[in-house]
């Protein structure tokens, strides 16, 4: 399992934090299961969460999986003009915020990532290994029963 830290906007991880995104669009990601650190940008500006993701799928299959129900293809279409594949977004654990400025001042040099960037074996790693504290219970998604109400929807 590869290691990263992922980027996202504020309302994007809102929809993370209440389970209701149960999956990652994207249009670039590795074939492999992946631990990612979130970052979400402004305002929060911080380092504030854990997520695994899973199973990455080509959104051009789920138009021919979900092709009976219309809205489902429509909203696929409509994801597929910005993103190719979908990973599923298998826990998200709460932590505390590591901000932008304590970053840059505890590792000089930091990055905030434009989309994502692997940081497996780096100090980056070392460092949110030892300062990130889970808050909260775990969220666990079940993709047993998946629904084309399911599918492309953030």
């Amino acid at each position: 399992m590869r290691t990263m830290l992922l980027s996202f906007k504020a309302d994007v991880y809102q929809k993370v934090i209440t389970g209701e995104k149960i999956y990652e669009h994207r249009k670039v990601f590795p074939d492999e299961p992946i631990k990612a650190y979130l970052y979400v940008s402004t305002p929060v500006k911080a380092v504030v969460g854990i997520m695994h993701l899973n199973n990455k799928t080509a959104i051009e299959e789920w138009k021919i999986k979900y092709s009976y129900d219309e809205k489902a293809v429509e909203r696929i279409m409509s994801y597929l003009q910005h993103h190719k594949y979908a990973m599923e977004i298998t826990d998200f654990q709460d932590t505390n915020k590591i901000s932008l400025e304590q970053l840059r001042i505890d590792l000089p040099g930091f990055v905030v990532p434009q989309m994502y960037y692997f940081i497996d074996e780096t100090p980056l790693l070392s460092y949110l290994e030892k300062n990130i504290i889970p808050c909260g219970e775990k969220i666990v998604h079940d993709f047993s029963n998946i629904t084309s109400e399911q599918i492309c929807k953030e």
